[in-house]
């Protein structure tokens, strides 16, 4: 009894040497030692993060970025076959309405190669959020012409996204759920002082945007099509980022 007596206090000892040691280090090295609420305006919209740092010359940061709804209006030339057969104008228009809108959620790390400066290297990827454009419209016309068996859709770069039977078209552009994201900024994850400021710029990569509809499978589109949209959508892979953060430091 005398023995295991003597074993429970040495194991007892050598436990809290080991959490003494282990705060001693967070202290010492700065490592989870403390953590920051952040909040952020950017191109990715406003957004909410918490950060802690990891190492000296590591933070990590992890928060959702919610996209305003923003709205535009305006009127689209129709795609109509056979127009002419069935007596309906070939140059009808469609009230459209196209939004962005989105959250999505990102997980990041930033980098210091400075020790005491501000400067950092931000790697990470934001998740989440991959509807990009919106759209949906509506023809009281064209559900008339579409009754009589006729077809018609908007061209949107290779695709048509068609006019269902009740006149509407509900769809818009697509990019990756999970977007690999760098960037460049100065300012501290956790600020040294009870409140920080940072700025930084990168950018998301989201691959081509793809088109999408709501309902059914996208047509083909007409040989006549311009294809001036599809060279630049093409060519939009990456989604910008211009980030303002304010951040104040809870311990």
């Amino acid at each position: 009894m005398e023995k295991f007596r003597q074993a429970l206090l040495w194991s007892f000892i050598a436990f809290t040497c080991v959490i003494s040691s282990s705060a001693l280090a967070q202290k010492e090295l700065g490592i989870f030692n403390s953590v920051a609420v952040g909040v952020s305006a950017s191109t990715a919209g406003i957004g909410v993060d918490v950060a802690t740092p990891v190492t000296p010359h590591f933070a990590l940061r992890g928060g959702v970025s919610f996209m305003p709804k923003i709205k535009i209006n305006t009127d689209v030339d129709v795609e109509i076959e056979e127009a002419a057969e069935v007596g309906i104008n070939p140059n009808t228009t469609l009230d459209l309405e196209g939004s962005i809108g989105r959250a999505s959620g990102e997980l990041l790390v930033n980098y210091y190669p400075f020790n005491k400066g501000s400067f950092f290297i931000a790697v990470g990827a934001y998740f989440g959020g991959s509807k990009l454009v919106k759209i949906k419209g509506h023809s009281d016309e064209l559900a008339e012409y579409i009754d009589k068996a006729g077809s018609a859709g908007i061209v949107i770069g290779d695709y048509t996204i068609p006019v269902d039977k009740n006149g509407d078209v509900s769809g818009g552009l697509k990019v990756k759920g999970f977007r690999p994201y760098v960037g460049l900024g100065f300012g501290r994850a956790v600020p040294k002082n009870r409140i920080g400021f940072s700025f930084e710029l990168g950018v998301q990569f989201h691959g081509t945007p793809k088109v999408y509809t709501d309902y059914g499978s996208l047509g083909d589109a007409w040989e006549d099509a311009d294809d001036s949209f599809t060279k630049i959508i093409d060519h939009l892979t990456v989604y910008p980022v211009m980030k303002f953060r304010l951040c104040g430091r809870l311990f």
